[in-house]
């Protein structure tokens, strides 16, 4: 069963989603998926969307929202800031675990690139059940002010993002974080995947990661997939490891 849902953030704005929830399981555990970079709640190629069908086929609920200024939620995009995308999950775990539909102390946090760069930061303020990284996309951080500061010198106050208006101010309030710093503290277990192809996040990100935590850690390598996990043996292998991280630590 699918319900479209609406959270309203801390500033007052809509956030838009759905919450799979399978059939005959009462208050089930809950992953609350977090989109990429430019992307929505469905993923690439619906990878997302597809994710949160496959966890419902195996009596798991998951939510998936619109960060503010994305899809289909309120705002544009050039409004995006990345303490926003903080504020927006916290926000919306807050409302998952007032949810009594769902298991509120079983929400297991997961995000795909800079989703999973945004999940990573706000664990430790949150402490889910557990965490899913998917290519966490920390090395957007690197250099973040320097390009933003690029741009500004040519009088621009914003890049096209190929149709998407991505203002400065992303990246001047991004260069106030520090990625792996901020992951520190998060005390439970943690489950890593990287496709073996993925040209935008490396080996070293992920072990970097890894070792901001003390909890038990998975780090797991998806043999051919890319960025986006984007075939179907490399789809099916991300799904698994997930379903089964979910089925191990509730």
């Amino acid at each position: 069963m699918v319900r479209y849902i609406e959270v309203e953030n801390r500033k007052g704005k809509i956030l838009r989603g759905f919450l799979n929830l399978p059939d005959g399981v009462a208050h089930p555990p809950v992953v609350l998926n977090l989109h990429g970079f430019g992307g929505s709640l469905s993923g690439y190629k619906y990878a997302h969307t597809h994710l949160a069908r496959t966890l419902e086929a195996e009596g798991i609920a998951c939510m998936r929202f619109d960060f503010y200024g994305c899809g289909e939620s309120d705002g544009e995009f050039d409004e995006m800031t990345f303490t926003g995308l903080l504020e927006d999950a916290e926000d919306a775990y807050a409302w998952l675990k007032s949810q009594s539909c769902v298991d509120g102390e079983k929400i297991i946090l997961s995000g795909q690139s800079m989703g999973g760069f945004v999940a990573a930061s706000a664990a430790p303020r949150i402490q889910p059940y557990g965490l899913v990284l998917m290519c966490p996309g920390a090395g957007m951080w690197y250099g973040c002010k320097e390009r933003a500061d690029y741009f500004k010198n040519l009088g621009m106050t914003f890049a096209d993002m190929e149709g998407l208006r991505f203002g400065l101010e992303f990246n001047y309030d991004l260069a106030k974080y520090s990625p792996f710093e901020d992951a520190k503290g998060y005390e439970g277990s943690v489950l890593i995947l990287r496709g073996t192809k993925d040209e935008l996040v490396d080996d070293k990100t992920c072990e970097t990661y890894m070792e901001c935590y003390t909890g038990a850690k998975k780090f797991v390598k998806i043999e051919g997939g890319n960025h986006n996990f984007a075939s179907i043996p490399a789809r099916e292998a991300c799904e698994a490891e997930i379903v089964n991280y979910v089925k191990e630590i509730i």
